[in-house]
């Protein structure tokens, strides 16, 4: 596993230097977690709002196909093509934003775990 990925290995090691500077480095590492969350919902829903004006309109222009005059059918085949790697798309961004938001919950565990471990240690030492 990637020494990033690691947090709890990386919070002990710290919190052995500096217990006060722990809190506030996995602070700055959930801040930019969630951050980059945020971003990539707004980035994934935009996705599936492409997606669906995509099949709109080349549903709505499917069924004026009689209407359509030669040059026009341009447009109709665009859209059926574009269609496919727009859902591709928002569909891999819709499982990476489900990846990353089980990644931070999992590294939030992670903190509180490394947290009540420490104090379990210094428990021991006491008695």
């Amino acid at each position: 596993m990637p020494k990033k990925n690691n947090i709890k290995e990386e919070l002990l090691k710290q919190m052995n230097e500096n217990p006060h500077k722990v809190m506030k480095s996995t602070q700055d590492i959930f801040t930019k977690d969630k951050s980059h969350i945020k971003r990539l919902k707004w980035i994934t829903a935009f996705s599936w709002l492409l997606v669906i004006i995509c099949f709109i309109t080349a549903s709505f222009l499917e069924k004026a196909r009689g209407f359509l005059i030669e040059d026009e059918w341009w447009l109709l085949n665009t859209m059926t093509i574009t269609l496919r790697p727009f859902f591709l798309i928002a569909l891999f961004l819709t499982v990476s934003l489900y990846v990353r938001s089980r990644t931070l919950t999992i590294r939030q565990i992670q903190a509180k775990l490394s947290d009540i471990e420490e104090q379990l240690k210094k428990m021991s030492k006491e008695q």
